[in-house]
């Protein structure tokens, strides 16, 4: 296993209040968070991390190994490095795959976990290892291109097509991309692809903590994953965001909010 990076972070809100993490998407960002997390800093303690090989959690060397079970440690040590006693997690698209492994590797350490657009991985092998070989792909077009052309191409992709309807925040989501290193992100699309991580459909069952499913209306890949996800944990429910599509936090804040808030109240 590789030396534990430190993780950059940001806070927000009351130390005193109950904590809440909340974990970006891939090439993403601690600051992603903070639009949503200002309705939340009078009542709670907001923690924002930014994700191995994101922002500035990049203390080792991209050549060391990175897998979930290193990103999960790593989430548990900021914790208990900031004595927190058990959070809400909330993560988005690759950052929900590593808040769902995580919750159900450390399930003591969470009290609630908040899923938004993701999904528990690809139950079959010859799918799993076909995304492998796209990410594969994926990583050595980064490398090739670099990070001052590559987010122009990733978020030409069809699951990002309704953020056209949001200009100024897809370009300003774009510029902060570039900043990403791109060795980095090759080596995180290669490493934490869910082609590499195994499906954990058969364990969603094991948590016994509330879990919300957040996808927008017009995602329909995830949101059909999050009806299917409804169906295997103990306790959950789904909530859509209207008129959104992947990134709901980025293009319904309010609505986000305002779903996120009323899960924690009854939590």
């Amino acid at each position: 296993m590789a030396t534990q990076l430190r993780w950059h972070y940001l806070t927000r809100g009351n130390r005193q209040g109950p904590p809440i993490v909340f974990l970006h998407g891939f090439m993403g960002e601690s600051s992603d968070w903070l639009e949503v997390t200002e309705r939340f800093e009078n009542e709670y303690y907001c923690i924002l991390p930014d994700l191995p090989g994101h922002g500035k959690s990049i203390s080792v060397s991209a050549a060391d190994p990175l897998d979930f079970d290193f990103v999960a440690l790593g989430l548990v040590n900021l914790m208990e490095g900031l004595r927190l006693p058990a959070a809400v997690l909330i993560g988005y698209s690759m950052g929900g795959r590593v808040a769902l492994h995580t919750a159900i590797k450390y399930r003591k350490r969470f009290k609630a976990l908040v899923l938004e657009g993701a999904s528990p991985g690809i139950r079959d092998d010859n799918e799993r290892n076909n995304r492998l070989i796209l990410d594969e792909e994926r990583a050595k077009e980064m490398e090739k291109v670099g990070m001052a052309r590559y987010p122009e191409i990733w978020y030409e992709a069809e699951l990002f097509s309704t953020l056209k309807r949001h200009p100024e925040k897809l370009d300003k989501i774009k510029a902060a991309r570039r900043s990403n290193d791109a060795s980095w992100m090759a080596k995180v699309l290669r490493e934490l692809s869910p082609g590499r991580q195994a499906p954990l459909w058969d364990k969603l069952a094991t948590l016994d903590m509330p879990v919300l499913l957040i996808a927008g209306d017009l995602d329909h890949k995830y949101k059909k994953i999050a009806h299917e996800m409804k169906g295997c944990f103990k306790d959950s429910q789904v909530r859509l965001m209207p008129g959104a599509g992947h990134n709901t936090h980025l293009e319904a804040p309010e609505e986000f909010g305002l779903a996120l808030a009323s899960f924690l109240t009854a939590s």
